[in-house]
């Protein structure tokens, strides 16, 4: 009889460790807390940084400085002032006689600009949008003094693109009126206080069209198949840079 009994008590016991395993899912380091919850108290917990790690003297990061950067996230306010700077190349110029004092060619810039500010202007948090001039730049600019030209304009964020367009150079696969334009667009994100980037993007856009009645010449089809693929790489750049920034 006492073997009986004892037997019934382990086969309880079982039952019931049996029974709270069943009931509860336990994940790493958190006991029951669901994996959602889990990994937002992660972030919650994560430390912020808040000042930059980087050396601009010898441009190099210490270890520790590496660990704390890739352990810490970064915060941004929410009221943001956001610097521009078109860092392109003036390649697409080869289109314009006297570029620098063009009025298509620096309406065409301007549209650059627009294309960007127009995506902006839809974040709630960007109050006010800077554009940064070239005359701050050095002739060869590093992401130090790129930096330290945003901090004399007290931009939190600063937002760099660079573009760079051409005609596919085997279009004869096309008709004889089609002309085949492409434009790869890079972008950066900079947080000036932490000298960190969230966010890049690299776009490549292509753009087929035909000669049409207002063309004059090849080079008025090939600066129009241009500036289109152009501006398809900005929609998009602008499109993924204010989604980060709604996030």
């Amino acid at each position: 009889m006492v073997i009986d009994h004892k037997l019934n008590i382990l086969f309880y016991l079982c039952g019931l460790l049996l029974l709270t395993s069943c009931g509860h899912q336990t994940y790493p380091g958190n006991g029951n807390r669901p994996e959602s919850n889990y990994e937002q108290a992660t972030y919650q917990n994560t430390p912020t940084l808040k000042q930059s790690l980087f050396n601009s003297k010898d441009r190099t990061i210490s270890e520790i400085g590496i660990q704390q950067i890739l352990n810490s996230k970064i915060v941004l306010p929410d009221t943001i002032r956001i610097a521009l700077l078109n860092y392109s190349p003036n390649s697409i110029s080869r289109y314009y006689d006297a570029y620098w004092n063009n009025e298509a060619y620096l309406k065409l810039q301007q549209a650059y600009i627009d294309a960007i500010k127009t995506q902006l202007n839809e974040v709630p948090s960007v109050k006010k949008i800077i554009l940064m001039p070239k005359l701050m730049l050095e002739a060869n600019p590093t992401i130090f003094t790129l930096r330290e030209s945003a901090v004399r304009l007290q931009a939190d964020l600063l937002f760099i693109f660079s573009i760079n367009s051409d005609i596919y150079q085997k279009y004869k696969v096309f008709k004889k009126d089609d002309i085949k334009a492409y434009a790869t667009c890079e972008s950066l994100l900079m947080d000036i206080r932490t000298g960190i980037i969230p966010h890049s993007e690299v776009i490549t856009k292509d753009f087929l069209t035909q000669k049409s009645d207002k063309d004059l010449g090849n080079n008025d089809l090939k600066k129009r198949a241009e500036q289109a693929a152009v501006l398809l790489t900005l929609e998009e750049i602008g499109e993924k840079l204010t989604n980060f920034l709604k996030q």
